[in-house]
């Protein structure tokens, strides 16, 4: 792996990491899924280390709990899908905010896979009790992508091929 993607690698896992930080006092409004439908339809696979160095930020500040176990699939999920998508919705930002949206609204039940296998009554408690919370999450998902999406995703292209002509 070239120095250049690993210091690619290094820094968009920094930006993720401090994104969050920046925003935990604000419940439920974040910047992560944004940027990493971003990161995925700029830089593609390379997004799955991203989130891993981000998630091993995460792990280190806050520790090893249940949330780690749903970090180590609902990011990569989201690159996934992302990638998946990438060739149907092009650059149509409208869409990924509908898509963003949507990531956000099914995130608690995400995290609620957790527990299915300790207890599913709880699983199923734990996602119904944090449905306004998704519901949250979504507006903002959304609102963020909308505003967001198209010039960040510009500005990421513009730096990307300009650090490629070097």
């Amino acid at each position: 792996m070239s120095v250049q993607k690993l210091t690619r690698i290094a820094l968009l896992s920094a930006i993720l990491y401090v994104s969050k930080l920046v925003l935990d006092f604000l419940p439920n409004v974040e910047l992560v899924s944004l940027l990493v439908i971003l990161f995925s339809l700029v830089f593609g696979r390379e997004t799955l280390l991203i989130v891993t160095v981000f998630n091993l930020f995460q792990i280190i500040q806050w520790g090893i709990g249940t949330w780690t176990i749903s970090y180590l699939y609902v990011w990569p999920l989201l690159c996934l899908l992302t990638l998946l998508l990438k060739k149907i919705i092009k650059e149509e930002f409208i869409i990924w905010s509908i898509f963003s949206g949507l990531f956000g609204l099914i995130f608690g039940s995400l995290f609620a896979i957790v527990y299915i296998p300790v207890d599913p009554a709880y699983a199923l408690s734990y996602w119904i009790s944090g449905l306004p919370w998704d519901v949250w999450h979504a507006v903002w998902n959304f609102v963020l992508m909308l505003a967001l999406g198209k010039p960040l995703y510009k500005l990421l292209n513009r730096l990307k091929n300009t650090v490629q002509t070097q």
